[in-house]
């Protein structure tokens, strides 16, 4: 972590500040390409505090980068997101739940979703369209 004191200028005098901190930077080690999933190897994390390091460390490996980060530069948290769990047009597990009851089929993914994410699946049988909840890795819970 850096401290600077900033001082700010008001007509010919001026105001010192106390110490601020800068925030802990998260530096790439690599080009990280777009849908690559963050690994630790592949941050260089500039702070010195270990509680800091391990906090930035758990905020971003795992997680899925959004758009290309050429090595050397900052990662911020707009460049990341959670990855894809299932990805457009692929074959995914359809789940319809009412109670007790379980109802299974296999769909089409007529878009991309992470955890959460509700997108459209076709049914493969019935060729009909419904949405569902993204609920893991190519699975998709239907919504009532």
């Amino acid at each position: 972590m850096k401290l600077f004191k900033v001082i700010v200028a008001l007509g010919a005098t001026g105001l010192m500040l106390p110490d601020f901190a800068i925030a802990d930077e998260v530096i790439a080690n690599s080009t990280l390409r777009r849908g690559t999933q963050i690994t630790a190897a592949d941050l260089n994390i500039d702070t010195d505090s270990e509680s800091e390091r391990v906090a930035l460390l758990s905020q971003y490996v795992g997680m899925s980068v959004v758009r290309t980060i050429s090595s050397g530069a900052e990662i911020n948290p707009k460049d990341v997101a959670e990855p894809v769990q299932v990805k457009r047009n692929s074959t995914v597990k359809m789940i319809y739940r009412l109670g007790r009851l379980e109802i299974t089929a296999t769909g089409r993914a007529l878009g991309e979703g992470r955890m959460g994410d509700i997108i459209t699946v076709m049914n493969s049988e019935s060729r009909k369209r419904v949405e569902g909840r993204v609920t893991g890795l190519g699975v998709v819970e239907m919504i009532r």
